[in-house]
C-alpha cells in the first residue's frame, strides 16, 4: 500500500552526491589536460628526439598493438558482464550499478528533492494526495505478482507547483506536481500518468540512463585526449571536441533517452490495464497535451524544438503510439476480466480539438494573429 511522505521525511545520505556530480567533467578534463600537454610536449620536442620516438614506435608497433588489444578484450569483457536483459521487454541493455549503488543513488536523489520542495507539500488528506495514492494503490495492487511491485515501499508526495511534472524514484517514492493534476481529467488519467512513471522505476531506467552515459563517457575520453593531442592548436581541438560532443549527444544520448521513455509508455499501459483503467485516456491525455504544446508554440510561450534535440518523443507520436498499442491494451483488459469500456470514446472530442486548433492557427496565421489559450477551452466544452 501506498504511504505519505510529508516535509520532514529525510533519509540519510550514503554517498555524497557531489561525488558522482563532479567524476565525469573531471574526467574529461583530464583527457583535455593529458592530450593537450602531449601535443605541447611533442611540439616543443627538437627534430631529432622526435625521430627517437618514431624510432621506437616502429620496433615496438607489435607490442603496442598487443596491449591495446588487451585493454579493448577487458573492456569487453567488462561490458558483455554488465549486459542485462530488460525485465518485461526482453530489451538487453548495459548496466553498470548493482542493487545497492541503484540504492544510494536514490536516496542521494530523494534526499535533494525533499529539501528543495519541503515548503510546499499538500497535506495527507489534501484532495490531490488522496487521488494520487487511490490511483498508486490500484496499480499496485492489479499488477502484484510484479515482483518490483512488492520489494518497495511506495509513498506519495504531491509538491504545490504550477510546473506540469510527476516522477517516481527508483526507491518507489512518487512526486506528483499541482500543475500536473490540474490538467489531469480523471482518474484514468491519473493513471496514465503514474503507469507511465511507474514503468520507469520497474525497468531500472534511472540506473540503465546514468550507466549509458557512463559508459560513452568512457569511450569518448580515447577520442577526446587523441583531438588535443592531434590538432595543431587549441581552436582547431576545440571546435573538433565541441563536434565530438554534438555528435554524441544526437546519435546515441538522446535516441537512448527516448527509447526509454517509449518503453515506459508501453509498459505502463499494460499496468493501466490490468488494473482496469480506460486505456482510451492514454492517447487522449498526450492528445491534449499536444494541444497545449501548439497553442503556448503558436502564443510565442514555447519554441519549436527539432525532435532529434528532444529527450522525449513529441506528443503527437506518443498519441499515435497509443493508438497502435491500443488493440493490446483493450484485450488485456478483458482478458483480465475487467468491465466493459463506456460507448463514449476519450479520444474524440481530443481529435476534433486537435483539428479545431489547427484550423485556428492556419486562419491566424493568415491574419498575423497570436491563438489564446482560452481558445482550447471554449473548444473543449
Amino acid at each position: 500500500m501506498l504511504g505519505y511522505i510529508g516535509a520532514t521525511s529525510l533519509r540519510p545520505r550514503l554517498v555524497h552526491p557531489v561525488l558522482l556530480a563532479v567524476l565525469r567533467p573531471v574526467s574529461k578534463f583530464l583527457a583535455v589536460l593529458v592530450g593537450r600537454g602531449f601535443r605541447k610536449w611533442w611540439q616543443a620536442l627538437p627534430r631529432h628526439k622526435k625521430e627517437v620516438f618514431r624510432n621506437h614506435l616502429r620496433r615496438n608497433i607489435v607490442r603496442y598493438a598487443v596491449g591495446c588489444g588487451l585493454m579493448g578484450t577487458a573492456g569487453f569483457v567488462y561490458y558483455n558482464n554488465h549486459v542485462t536483459t530488460a525485465p518485461y521487454t526482453g530489451r538487453r541493455r548495459f548496466m553498470a550499478f548493482n542493487s545497492q549503488q541503484q540504492l544510494s543513488i536514490s536516496n542521494q536523489l530523494y534526499q535533494v528533492v525533499m529539501e528543495e520542495y519541503a515548503d510546499h507539500m499538500l497535506c495527507k488528506d489534501h484532495p490531490m494526495v488522496d487521488c494520487v495514492r487511490r490511483v498508486g494503490n490500484r496499480l499496485l495492487q492489479a499488477n502484484n505478482t510484479m515482483p518490483e511491485m512488492y520489494t518497495r515501499v511506495w509513498t506519495v508526495s504531491v509538491v504545490d507547483n504550477s510546473l506540469m511534472n510527476c516522477f517516481v524514484l527508483p526507491t518507489g517514492d512518487i512526486v506528483m506536481f499541482t500543475g500536473m493534476m490540474e490538467v489531469l481529467d480523471n482518474d484514468d488519467q491519473v493513471a496514465a500518468v503514474l503507469a507511465h512513471e511507474m514503468s520507469h522505476t520497474i525497468l531500472e531506467h534511472v540506473a540503465e540512463h546514468l550507466s549509458q552515459n557512463y559508459l560513452l563517457d568512457l569511450v569518448i575520453l580515447f577520442p577526446v585526449a587523441l583531438i588535443w593531442a592531434v590538432l595543431p592548436n587549441d581552436l582547431l581541438a576545440a571546435l573538433s571536441h565541441w563536434l565530438l560532443n554534438r555528435v554524441v549527444e544526437l546519435f546515441l544520448r538522446l535516441p537512448y533517452s527516448r527509447t526509454l521513455e517509449s518503453e515506459a509508455d508501453h509498459l505502463g499501459l499494460r499496468l493501466a490495464a490490468k488494473a482496469c483503467y480506460d486505456v482510451r485516456e492514454f492517447s487522449a491525455f498526450w492528445g491534449k497535451m499536444a494541444v497545449l504544446e501548439k497553442v503556448k508554440k503558436m502564443n510565442g510561450q514555447e519554441t519549436e524544438v527539432p525532435f532529434w534535440l528532444s529527450t522525449h518523443p513529441s506528443n503527437e507520436d506518443r498519441q499515435k503510439e497509443m493508438d497502435k498499442q491500443m488493440p493490446e491494451a483493450i484485450d488485456l483488459r478483458q482478458f483480465c476480466k475487467c468491465p466493459s469500456l463506456s460507448l463514449r470514446d476519450p479520444r474524440e472530442p481530443i481529435k476534433r480539438l486537435q483539428q479545431s486548433v489547427t484550423e485556428q492557427h492556419n486562419q491566424t496565421s493568415l491574419k498575423g494573429t497570436p491563438l489564446k489559450e482560452g481558445s482550447t477551452a471554449s473548444s473543449s466544452s
